[in-house]
């Protein structure tokens, strides 16, 4: 769904209280708030109530949000609000120390890989990486953002932006190239 597409559906959301609009708006970018929040609030669950909470308040404030041009980048800045809002006050602030942390496990990769072996190790790959790294590269390169976008939302500087993204490119060609070259 495009931009323009979105912006129709919002539009006769406000104007004329269309719930199957509403509905399809909530369809399309449900999963993909979720897998957001989930990376900034740390569970699946806080990240399912997180969405719902945003798009339960978006629909009683239709009639005030009906200036929103990029109702996109409106619904990831306020999942990002509510899942700051969230760890703040749950507390859910967990630290790791390095040694804690698994290194992947070495296997043995056959010549002949299949493409969803190669795509659950690129998976694999992109939930280890760092959380702000994650969430920048998922949304850049699986959410279609610019750099721009992407720091609006997350509230840091394209710069950092551009950084990050290229950690997780970095990190995903060493796993491609431990895949292609195994050790033995």
């Amino acid at each position: 769904m495009g931009d323009a597409e979105v912006n129709t559906l919002w539009r006769s959301v406000c104007g004329a209280d269309d719930q199957s609009a509403f509905r399809t708006l909530f369809d399309y970018f449900y999963n993909r708030l979720v897998c957001f929040a989930a990376d900034l609030a740390g569970t699946r669950e806080a990240a399912e109530e997180i969405v719902s909470d945003v798009f339960v308040q978006l629909w009683k404030n239709r009639r005030q949000t009906v200036g929103v041009i990029r109702l996109k980048t409106y619904l990831y800045t306020a999942v990002r609000h509510r899942s700051y809002n969230y760890i703040r006050d749950h507390q859910r602030h967990r630290w790791l120390g390095l040694d804690s942390i698994a290194e992947p496990a070495e296997t043995a990769i056959q010549p002949s890989l299949e493409w969803k072996e190669l795509q659950q190790q690129l998976d694999a790959a992109v939930d280890r990486l760092s959380p702000q790294c994650r969430t920048v590269f998922r949304m850049v390169r699986e959410e279609g953002f610019k750099y721009k976008e992407v720091a609006a939302i997350l509230d840091v500087s394209p710069r950092t932006v551009e950084t990050q993204l290229a950690r997780a490119v970095a990190r995903l060609r060493e796993v491609l190239q431990a895949m292609q070259h195994p050790v033995r």
